[in-house]
C-alpha cells in the first residue's frame, strides 16, 4: 500500500514508536509528519534522524533512547529538551536493545550487568523532564528506570531491565515479497529485536522480489510476512540516510538545503519545503532531481556491493 494509506491505519497519536536505527524510514518518518500524528513517544538505541524531525514538528514529545542525533548542534533539539517540550531518558545502545528483546519475548524483565557500579543506580539520572509519568501503571504505582537484586544463583548483584512492545515498528528494508516477508542486512544494531518486539510493523522497500528470491536466502528475513502490516514500495526511502549494499548517506543534502537542526528558521524551512510539501517518497526524490540533478541523486546509489566471495549454499536435497 501507499505509505500514507500504511500509516493512516497503523500509526496513532500517542503511540510508542521505533523509528530505526541503522534502517531508517525517512518516507514513514515524514509521511506521520504530513499526517499531523501527535504525542509520539519514540524509542530506540539511537534516535539519529528520525525522532529529531519528529520532535521538531510537534508529532514526538517523549524519547528513550542511548544517542540523540541532534544535540550534536547547538540548535532547538537541545532547546526543546531543557524546557521540556521534549521529555526523555537516556539508556544504552545496549540496553534498549535488551529491553526490546525481553519485549520480543515476553519477559517481565532482563537482567544485564550494564549500569552495575554507575550513577544510573545512585541518582537514576532522574531530571525534571524524565519519564517517570510513563513509568505509573494501572494501579497508580511508580515503577523504577532499573531494578538490582542478588542473582539467586551466585549472590552476585544483578540489574533487572524493564521490557519495550513498541505499538508500531518503522523499517526501511532492502527487499520485500508481495505478501509481506521483509530481508534487511549490513548492520542490524537494535532493528531485529525492535521489530519483532514491536505490536505492528510497517516496512518501505526498496525493492518488491518473487517469494522465491526471499526463499533463496532465508535467514535475511527479519520478519515474515504474518507479523508484517503493511509494506510500501518506496524506493529511496531511507535518503537522506545510508542503506547497506544499496544508498550511501548523502552528507551534503543538508549543506544545500540548510541543516534542520541548527536553528528554528531551518526547521521550519525543511519542514515546509521537504516533508509538507512532496506528498509521497516518489514526489520527494522527483523534487531532489529537480532541484540537484539526476546525476547527483544518482551517486548516492551503490554500484560497487561488497558480495560474499562464496555464498552459503541453501536446502536439503
Amino acid at each position: 500500500m501507499s505509505e500514507a494509506e500504511a500509516v493512516s491505519r497503523f500509526v496513532n497519536d500517542g503511540d510508542t514508536v521505533y523509528a530505526g536505527f541503522t534502517h531508517v524510514s525517512f518516507a514513514l518518518t515524514f509521511e506521520i509528519i504530513r499526517q499531523g500524528i501527535n504525542n509520539l513517544k519514540v524509542v530506540g538505541a539511537s534516535n539519529t534522524l528520525t525522532a529529531n524531525f519528529l520532535a521538531l514538528a510537534g508529532c514526538c514529545n517523549r524519547i528513550e533512547t542511548g544517542y540523540m542525533g541532534g544535540l550534536l548542534y547547538n540548535g532547538p533539539i537541545g532547546e526543546m529538551m531543557r524546557d521540556g517540550r521534549i521529555r526523555y531518558e537516556d539508556y544504552s545502545n545496549l540496553t534498549i536493545t535488551l529491553r526490546f528483546m525481553a519485549g520480543a519475548l515476553g519477559m517481565p524483565f532482563i537482567p544485564s550487568n550494564t549500569f552495575l557500579g554507575t550513577d544510573y543506580l545512585t541518582t537514576g539520572l532522574a531530571h525534571e523532564f524524565d519519564l517517570r509519568n510513563d513509568r505509573i501503571d494501572d494501579d497508580g504505582n511508580s515503577h523504577p528506570r532499573l531494578h538490582v537484586i542478588d542473582s539467586p544463583f551466585d549472590g552476585k548483584p544483578i540489574a533487572l531491565l524493564s521490557p519495550i512492545q513498541p505499538d508500531v515498528a518503522l523499517i526501511h528494508v532492502q527487499r520485500a515479497d508481495e505478501t509481506g516477508n521483509i530481508q534487511a542486512w549490513g548492520p542490524l544494531a537494535d532493528t531485529k529485536w525492535a521489530v519483532a518486539a514491536s505490536k505492528h510493523i510497517i516496512a518501505t522497500a526498496e525493492e518488491i522480489v518473487p517469494t522465491s528470491v526471499i526463499k533463496s536466502q532465508p535467514e535475511l528475513t527479519i520478519a515474515p510476512a504474518f507479523r508484517v502490516n503493511a509494506v510500501v514500495h518506496a524506493p529511496w526511502g531511507s535518503h537522506p540516510g545510508p542503506l547497506s549494499g544499496r544508498l550511501m548517506r548523502d552528507r551534503t543534502f543538508f549543506e544545500l538545503v540548510g541543516n534542520p537542526f541548527t536553528s528554528w528558521e531551518n526547521a521550519e524551512s525543511f519542514i515546509a519545503d521537504w516533508i509538507m510539501g512532496p506528498k509521497s517518497r516518489a514526489e520527494y526524490v522527483a523534487q531532489y532531481s529537480d532541484r540537484f540533478g539526476e546525476d547527483m541523486l544518482e551517486q548516492q546509489r551503490v554500484t560497487r556491493p561488497l558480495l560474499p566471495e562464496r555464498p552459503a549454499e541453501q536446502g536439503w536435497r
